[in-house]
C-alpha cells in the first residue's frame, strides 16, 4: 500500500510540474503577406511565420477550418500549402493542412521564428483551429488563427458606357 501512495504522490507532483509548462506555452502565427493567385475562381496566397515564445519546441502544426463571424469553414478550405525549409505540408480531409519537420531538421525552439509557410485559399476572412505538437507528437497548445485578405477583383477596360451599365 505504501508503494501505491508513493506512485500517487509521484503522479501528482509530475502533474503539478507539467501544469506550469502548459500554461507557459505560447505560439503565434503571424500573417506576413497576402497576394492574389487567381481572380476566377478568387484565390489568394497567404504567407505566415510561426513564432514560439514558450519553452516547448514546435515540431508540427495542424490547421482545421472553423466558422467564426464572417469566416465560413466550408469556403475556407486550404487548397495548397507550401513546404517551409525543413518542413513538409500535407492537405487534410475537411480542408485543413498539417505541417511537420523533416527527419534531421530541428523543431521551432523557444524564442525562434520559422518562415515562410504559406497556403492558397478562397479568401476574404478565414479562421483555423491551430494545434501545435511537441517532439513526442503530443498536442500541447491550441489557438485560433484568422487570415484576412482583400478579395481579388477583375479589372475591365473602362469606358463611360460600361461604367454607366454597372451602376444602373
Amino acid at each position: 500500500m505504501k508503494w501505491l501512495r508513493n506512485v500517487l504522490i509521484l503522479v501528482v507532483m509530475s502533474a503539478a510540474l507539467a501544469a506550469p509548462a502548459v500554461t507557459q506555452a505560447q505560439v503565434n502565427v503571424i500573417q506576413t503577406n497576402c497576394s492574389v493567385v487567381s481572380i476566377d475562381p478568387p484565390q489568394v496566397r497567404v504567407t505566415f511565420a510561426v513564432l514560439n515564445l514558450g519553452p516547448i519546441p514546435v515540431c508540427s502544426i495542424h490547421f482545421t477550418p472553423v466558422t467564426i463571424g464572417a469566416s465560413n469553414a466550408d469556403s475556407c478550405r486550404i487548397l495548397e500549402c507550401s513546404n517551409a525549409p525543413g518542413w513538409i505540408c500535407q492537405l487534410t480531409p475537411g480542408g485543413g493542412a498539417f505541417w511537420h519537420t523533416l527527419p534531421g531538421f530541428p523543431c521551432i525552439g523557444q524564442g525562434q521564428k520559422h518562415e515562410p509557410f504559406d497556403v492558397i485559399l478562397d479568401p476574404l476572412y478565414c479562421c483555423y483551429r491551430a494545434e501545435y505538437d511537441d517532439p513526442s507528437g503530443q498536442i500541447f497548445f491550441t489557438d485560433l488563427v484568422c487570415f484576412e485578405c482583400d478579395k481579388p477583383t477583375d479589372t475591365r477596360r473602362a469606358t463611360w458606357g460600361r461604367l454607366k451599365m454597372m451602376y444602373r
